[in-house]
């Protein structure tokens, strides 16, 4: 491991989102086709192989969201349903 993203997602009036599926789309090198759900809280964490530009996306409630994430960099993200 090489840097971590950590984040919350949200809903559309600004609650967290529990259960919600995160996963890596999108990287600087090959990634594995995992995802993972966010807490209770709504919060989550990702190890990221290598610094470099990603993309986070998160789906839940019927909505979904997508960030580019720089590592190092961007110490936690938010992920806003719509």
């Amino acid at each position: 491991m090489t840097g971590r993203i950590s984040g919350i997602v949200l809903d559309a009036a600004g609650g967290p989102v529990p259960g919600a599926r995160v996963a890596l789309e999108a990287g600087p090198v090959p990634l594995p086709d995992v995802a993972l759900l966010t807490g209770d809280d709504g919060t989550f964490w990702l190890d990221v192989p290598q610094e470099g530009e990603y993309v986070v996306a998160a789906h839940g409630e019927g909505a979904s969201a997508r960030v580019v994430v720089a590592v190092p960099g961007a110490a936690r993200i938010e992920l806003l349903l719509g």
